[in-house]
């Protein structure tokens, strides 16, 4: 039996068991859904899986034709959604204990995040593993109205927001907190001024939970699509901005890994940036 929950913990399911066929993707569309460099995914089989509570807060947004992605409305963490014929595809990220697989190859690496060093040895595709398990769909390009500045957005383009003072440090975050409220092995932030931020359009459809046994924990999001967005904290006056967001390459990736104490098991780290089991000094 294998169980996951969002964030909040308002949404569980569990399936009945084994799941298969455990990828890195790093489509655009799951960049942004995820906010993260990539998402990872696994499928089990639709009869086996069942929602244990919380589906009555769940939102569906169907980001391309026929791919409904479903996200907890209270926290945003993307959760699984049962697909037609059969299968249901779970992120990773939200799995509660060891899924019992780990992941064999990256997907749709052509459109990988320039800012992201794939540093392993698994097999790569530039689209799916396999040309059968379904079409190629490109993502729109994101209309922008100002030049000279960094530009990100959500995946249904509903929010826009403009970064204009420098990115002062990035850290790759593998805190279980990341791992749930982005559903993916970790996240990449990267953090500014509280004015460093701007929303060009849609900030009315921001969201922000916070968890109330954390000091300064809270993910924002959109709360049509789900996708993670950039949270502006006047009182401490940064910015933290989920990099999967970002349409513009910023032309700098992480300066480290953190909390990696608490790192997903089915993900090592292979590249040579600085680790720290908690916060840097």
């Amino acid at each position: 039996m294998i169980t996951g929950s969002c964030l909040c913990g308002a949404v569980r399911w569990q399936i009945d068991g084994a799941l298969n066929d455990m990828s890195h993707c790093h489509c655009s569309m799951c960049r942004k859904a995820h906010g993260a460099p990539f998402a990872t995914y696994a499928s089990g089989a639709s009869d086996e899986f069942r929602w244990t509570s919380g589906e009555e807060m769940l939102t569906h947004y169907e980001s391309s034709p026929g791919f409904i992605r479903s996200f907890c409305r209270r926290c945003g963490s993307v959760v699984p959604d049962p697909a037609d014929g059969g299968q249901v595809f779970v992120p990773v990220g939200n799995v509660d204990d060891d899924p019992g697989i780990r992941p064999t190859s990256h997907i749709f690496v052509e459109t990988k995040a320039p800012w992201h060093v794939i540093a392993d040895a698994l097999d790569r595709h530039d689209a799916h593993a396999n040309l059968s398990d379904g079409p190629n769909i490109e993502r729109p390009a994101q209309e922008r109205e100002t030049g000279g500045v960094l530009h990100g957005s959500c995946l249904c383009g509903d929010i826009a927001y403009e970064v204009t003072e420098p990115i002062t440090t990035v850290h790759n975050c593998h805190c279980t907190r990341c791992q749930k409220g982005r559903a993916a092995a970790h996240t990449t932030n990267g953090f500014t001024s509280a004015d460093g931020v701007t929303f060009v359009r849609g900030e009315d459809k921001l969201v922000t939970y916070k968890l109330p046994e954390a000091k300064s924990f809270a993910q924002t999001f959109c709360s049509r699509c789900g996708s993670a967005m950039p949270r502006v904290n006047k009182e401490a006056g940064y910015a933290a901005i989920p990099f999967g967001s970002l349409d513009d390459d910023p032309g700098r990736g992480a300066d480290d890994h953190i909390y990696t104490s608490s790192k997903a098991v089915w993900y090592d780290i292979e590249d040579d940036l600085p680790q720290y089991v908690a916060l840097p000094d």
